[in-house]
């Protein structure tokens, strides 16, 4: 598997946390998706104005994070999904917001094949055995950037990276 790693800067994230299971969770997210981006509004950043997503080869697309306090497979555990917001710009009126901080972070990039053939799991363990390896420690909850639409990618298609925040 390809572990790489990037510098992730601050963000301020419309968010929606939730406990759920993993059955929870696949009806939840695509919910929580759709509310947190509705949320954001016009103050939504997308792929463009996140280089460290390496995205520049497509259009803009909305990017959303969803942070894992615990494994859903193995029962109820505390899952945040999260729209970054334009660096510049105010939080919308009303909108749950906070700060992801800067932080520094190892990725692989997963196809839909891999989600598909219920394989995710093998790429966090990846991740963990891989950091270990390097001699760095696993830094904050990982995580799961999404920037394509899954629901209409290929087989083939990148579409999200799995993330663990290092120091």
């Amino acid at each position: 598997m390809d572990v790489r790693m990037r510098e992730v800067p601050a963000q301020v994230v419309v968010t929606e946390q939730r406990m759920v299971d993993q059955q929870s969770l696949e009806r939840w997210l695509p919910e929580a998706m759709v509310r947190v981006h509705k949320t954001a509004g016009s103050m939504a950043a997308g792929t463009t104005e996140q280089p460290y997503l390496l995205r520049d080869h497509v259009g803009d697309e909305p990017v959303f994070i969803v942070i894992y306090e615990g494994n859903p497979n193995e029962g109820e555990t505390a899952v945040e999904c999260c729209t970054p917001l334009h660096a510049d710009g105010a939080a919308p009126d009303g909108a749950a917001t906070r700060t992801i901080p800067a932080h520094r972070e190892a990725y692989v990039r997963v196809l839909k094949r891999t989600v598909q053939s219920g394989a995710v799991g093998d790429v966090y363990v990846a991740i963990e055995n891989w950091i270990e390896g390097q001699g760095l420690e696993i830094a904050a909850a990982p995580r799961e950037t999404y920037w394509t639409d899954f629901y209409s990618a290929a087989a083939d298609d990148e579409v999200f990276d799995v993330a663990f925040p290092v120091r």
